[in-house]
C-alpha cells in the first residue's frame, strides 16, 4: 500500500514538473538577458535545475498559508457555546481593540483566538497581556496563517 502512495505522488511531482517546468527556465532566461547597458551572465547548468527551480517556484506561489501559533482564548461545544464565544470577542476587543479575533466553528467546538505568528516564542508576549483578563488563555498550533497577517 505504501509503495501504491508513494509511486502515485512521485507521478504527480513528474506531472508537475514537466507542466509548470517553464517557470524556471523563464526565470533564469530573465537574468541571462539583462540587457547590453547592464553586461551579460551565461548561466551553464542541466536542464532539470531550471525545471526543480520552476517547481519551487510554483509551490512558493501557491502556498500562502503557514503553519503558526495564536493564543486560543475560549473553547466550547455545550448549547450556548456560539453565544459565549461571542461574549469572549466581544470581550477581548473593548480590553484590547488593535487585536484581531478569529471566532471558529469546527463541529461541534467553538473557538476564539487571537494572533498570528509564526513560533510560539512570539506568540508568548501577547499571551502575556492577555493572561490576568483571560486565565485560561494558552498558545495553540494552527496551520492556516496567511502570509500577509504574520506580525
Amino acid at each position: 500500500m505504501i509503495k501504491i502512495v508513494f509511486a502515485f505522488v512521485l507521478c504527480f511531482f513528474v506531472a508537475s514538473a514537466y507542466s509548470q517546468g517553464n517557470t524556471g527556465a523563464t526565470f533564469f532566461n530573465k537574468i541571462s538577458n539583462q540587457g547590453s547597458s547592464q553586461g551579460s551572465l551565461t548561466i551553464v547548468q542541466d536542464p532539470g535545475i531550471a525545471k526543480l527551480v520552476g517547481i519551487h517556484m510554483d509551490a512558493s506561489n501557491r502556498s500562502k498559508l503557514i503553519d503558526g501559533f495564536r493564543i486560543q482564548l475560549y473553547l466550547g461545544s455545550n448549547n450556548n457555546a456560539k453565544n459565549e464565544a461571542t461574549q469572549v470577542k466581544t470581550r477581548l476587543l473593548s480590553l484590547f481593540p488593535n487585536e484581531r479575533p478569529h471566532v471558529i466553528y469546527e463541529a461541534p467546538f467553538w473557538r476564539v483566538q487571537v494572533g498570528d505568528f509564526r513560533s510560539k516564542d512570539e506568540a508568548l508576549s501577547l499571551y502575556k497581556k492577555l493572561k490576568p483578563e483571560f486565565p485560561s488563555c494558552y498558545a495553540v498550533p494552527v496551520n492556516n496563517i496567511p502570509l500577509s497577517r504574520l506580525k
